[in-house]
């Protein structure tokens, strides 16, 4: 048989949607038989990566003269545009199952629908997900815009009619389920082989609670948010919060770090080799992911792969980890104070309360380590096709 499977952003040496996409062909891989083929289209993986790794099926299709559209700066219209170009590539090719994964929204499925003979699977995509409307002040034009964009969305019957031509649909969460049509709910996020059963030591009795925040220092995250909340604990608490990642909004977090008092709690520590995360975790305590609006959150995952319990808002993939009892979730459907004054309560109550981090922590490790496996994800998803 042939697979085709959409891997845009790709890379085996990469967190976020390049690690899962590299997940998807690699699980995949080893799963087919001689005479298979496992075509894969992606801006980013190369002929090298597949070389090394010893990938015995993977065909990769290149899409030639991109370079010519990179003032577009990889936005919407790039990724448009690339993905004409590979269904070109590939319209002429017999492929019998195609799974379109990345970029994981469900906005942008391309062009792949029209490919009548083959089975098509689409995710798990997220994009439904938007700001709640108590902190739409901390986010900027572009989450108005994605809210309009989201909006017309839902109306059109055009794309509606496109979704109707996929035999399987997946959302990675409650609010982008609700706009496709048929879909079930699964995590975008496999927990990484190289993160599965990790051996925990028991942590040093320290003082100093160390908290964690992995990612990229941009808008969405909600680092200007998270200051906020900090603002409000108590100046004695003992803890400092690692800033793992770099971005457009480090120097704003930075003087703001200064301006707020907190350049003794809050440090900025750079970005790190994917390689070398796992050690970060391991010094951690828990970890906090403030973001306005995420369609999964892989960090989330890694962190809890390492027994570290967690506090974000109770949107999209927190939403579904609430059920595991494995943080603290935040309710959005109230006020931005009542927001930031009850995640600043379950900051101070994980700072004060090793026990209760313990208990979630080991939750957690057990949830990710037992339900969110690749062969969870690739038995759901692949079933009886390979």
């Amino acid at each position: 048989m042939n697979y085709l499977l959409q891997a845009y952003a790709c890379s085996p040496y990469k967190g976020g949607e390049y690690a899962v996409s590299w997940g998807w062909i690699t699980h995949i891989d080893e799963k087919l038989n001689n005479n298979d083929v496992l075509y894969v289209v992606s801006l980013t993986l190369t002929q090298e990566d597949i070389k090394r790794f010893n990938l015995k099926h993977v065909v990769l299709i290149k899409v030639d003269k991109m370079e010519k559209y990179k003032f577009l700066n990889y936005n919407f219209l790039f990724y448009r545009i690339w993905q004409y170009k590979a269904y070109k590539k590939v319209r002429k090719l017999k492929i019998d199952v195609i799974h379109v994964y990345s970029l994981s929204d469900y906005r942008q499925i391309g062009f792949w629908y029209k490919m009548k003979e083959s089975y098509k699977i689409l995710g798990p995509v997220g994009g439904g997900q938007i700001t709640p409307k108590a902190l739409r002040c901390y986010d900027s034009k572009k989450g108005f815009i994605r809210e309009f964009v989201n909006y017309i969305y839902k109306y059109n019957l055009f794309q509606k009619a496109k979704l109707l031509k996929f035999d399987k649909i997946y959302a990675c969460n409650y609010e982008t389920q609700k706009e496709l049509i048929n879909s079930k709910i699964l995590p975008d996020v496999p927990l990484n082989d190289a993160f599965q059963k990790v051996k925990i030591k028991k942590k040093k009795k320290n003082s100093k609670v160390n908290i964690l925040f992995v990612g990229r220092l941009i808008n969405k995250k909600g680092l200007i948010f998270l200051l906020d909340v900090l603002g409000k604990l108590n100046k004695n608490l003992n803890y400092q919060l690692s800033i793992y990642g770099e971005g457009e909004q480090e120097e704003l977090i930075r003087s703001l770090i200064i301006k707020k008092g907190l350049e003794n709690k809050v440090y900025i520590k750079g970005s790190i080799p994917y390689d070398e995360i796992s050690k970060v975790y391991l010094e951690a305590d828990f970890f906090i992911m403030p973001s306005l609006r995420e369609s999964g959150g892989s960090v989330l995952i890694e962190a809890m792969a390492h027994e570290l319990p967690v506090v974000a808002l109770n949107m999209a993939l927190p939403k579904i980890l609430k059920r595991y009892n494995c943080g603290l979730f935040i309710d959005i459907n109230q006020s931005k104070e009542k927001i930031i004054n009850d995640m600043a309560l379950a900051i101070e109550k994980m700072i004060l309360n090793p026990e209760l981090r313990w208990e979630l922590g080991r939750n957690g490790y057990g949830y990710v380590n037992e339900k969110l496996t690749w062969k969870h994800s690739i038995q759901e998803v692949y079933q009886n096709l390979l």
